[in-house]
């Protein structure tokens, strides 16, 4: 199997979004699938705040072959990444196509593919698109607009992979693929050379809570009643409150303990912040009241980042709030690595997958992300644990590593052989009669796929 990849995150870029395509082109030639990458030159003077440049995962990926395009004068990345997929496609001929997205404008690379050369194309929503509450529009009317754009690409897909069971089945109500191969899931996962050992950690006098990766409080930029207003005008996929994503609920609950309702064993947290600084997150922990128990080291590189989390007491993975009985349609990619660890993990979750799996863990706690009292209750139920020493030795059950990245490379090889059989079963029936099937089906594993019309 020959694949195509396009991706816009990838080494040297830092960040979630480039691991997944980066895990693709480390595992899949070991998994009998020749994996060509086209993704952005992009020059690091160029890159902001949430592009970070992070070499740490490029000799991962050495296997794979790497195009990198080159955005001309007025050009934009949808355009360069076409150009030179195009080129790739000549060169190397591959039997599928996968665009991992976002940005979501890119799944028109693989369709003009699809369209110009006849090769299957496979879409990999690292997102829920339209349906994440997170991607947020200048009003309603404009979301409406991206959710057809959204229905009318799951439709018309040849594959489409989600990356967890909640966004699954938001994708089935808005485009059921009748007729066509389901839907798959393929997970964010854990790089077990990253976590090869698991550590002791020994208890201190400090319980160090560590979070990797950056806090959404763009909430702050909005508390002017003007700003308010607009806020609630926007267009989202579905209603969450971002304030669950920051520290502010952490540190409010902090906070409560210490006004006399925990003792002195308040004084025993600390809150490790691993990533880039931004000044609505240390506006938060200014006003806290509790900033002496919050220490920020900046943003890591990934192996230095893996090192940071495994020797925590705690890891806190924060999420959105959502309204009663709703179930969050994502999971952060950050929480894989964290069950790599196995260290005991603080979920500040909403219903959804997230806590279902954190849950699996009798040393972990899940508290609602918005709920000062909901979270110092855990904090309490932890510090109990920490002082009896329950948490110094790491434990990683053995359903954790369903979750690695392997295993989850893996499923997608699986998922794309199933859609190039399909995509080859229509030319099959119709160039070979019933009596020759069996021939019909040996001779078509080894040619090329038909030129086909986009659906």
């Amino acid at each position: 199997m020959r694949v195509l990849l396009i991706a816009h995150y990838f080494p040297p870029d830092g960040g979630a979004g480039s691991q997944r395509p980066a895990s693709f082109a480390q595992h899949f030639p070991s998994l009998g699938a020749e994996i060509t990458v086209v993704c952005r030159q992009l020059d690091d003077g160029k890159r902001g705040v949430y592009e970070p440049a992070d070499r740490t995962l490029v000799e991962r990926t050495a296997q794979a072959r790497i195009r990198r395009a080159v955005a001309l004068d007025g050009e934009t990345w949808t355009s360069a990444l076409l150009r030179e997929a195009r080129e790739a496609v000549r060169v190397e001929r591959p039997d599928i196509i996968v665009v991992t997205l976002s940005p979501f404008e890119h799944a028109e690379v693989g369709f003009a593919i699809q369209r110009e050369f006849g090769i299957p194309v496979v879409l990999d929503l690292r997102d829920p698109w339209a349906l994440d509450g997170w991607h947020t529009y200048r009003h309603h009317f404009q979301w409406r607009a991206a959710l057809a754009t959204m229905r009318h690409a799951l439709e018309s897909a040849d594959g489409v992979v989600m990356n967890v069971p909640g966004a699954r089945t938001a994708a089935e109500t808005i485009a059921p693929r009748r007729g066509k191969l389901p839907y798959g899931v393929v997970t964010n996962g854990w790089e077990e050379s990253d976590f090869a050992q698991t550590p002791d950690v020994p208890v201190s006098n400090k319980l160090r809570i560590r979070f990797a990766g950056t806090f959404v409080c763009r909430f702050m930029n909005d508390r002017s009643l003007l700003r308010q207003m607009r806020a609630l005008l926007r267009g989202r996929g579905e209603s969450i409150d971002e304030r669950g994503r920051s520290p502010l609920y952490l540190l409010g609950a902090l906070k409560w303990m210490r006004d006399e309702h925990f003792g002195p064993a308040a004084e025993d947290f600390m809150l490790e912040i691993a990533g880039a600084r931004e000044a609505q997150t240390d506006e938060i922990i200014a006003e806290s009241g509790c900033a002496d128990s919050v220490r920020q080291v900046g943003y890591l590189p990934h192996n230095e980042s893996a090192r940071f989390i495994s020797g925590a007491d705690v890891l806190l993975l924060p999420m959105h709030g959502l309204r009663r009985g709703a179930r969050a349609r994502m999971v952060p990619g950050k929480l894989y690595e964290y069950l790599g660890t196995g260290r005991p993990i603080l979920g500040l979750c909403p219903d959804g997958d997230a806590r279902d799996w954190i849950l699996r863990d009798p040393r972990s706690r899940v508290g609602y992300p918005t709920h000062v009292l909901s979270i110092a209750r855990k904090l309490r139920e932890m510090h109990a644990m920490w002082r009896n020493g329950e948490y110094v030795h790491s434990r990683r059950p053995e359903w954790v590593h369903e979750f690695s990245r392997r295993t989850q490379a893996q499923r997608m090889v699986d998922y794309l052989s199933q859609v190039i059989e399909q995509s080859r079963a229509p030319f099959c029936s119709q160039a070979c009669s019933q009596a020759c099937s069996q021939v019909c089906s040996q001779v078509c594993e080894q040619a090329p796929a038909p030129r086909r019309s986009a659906a």
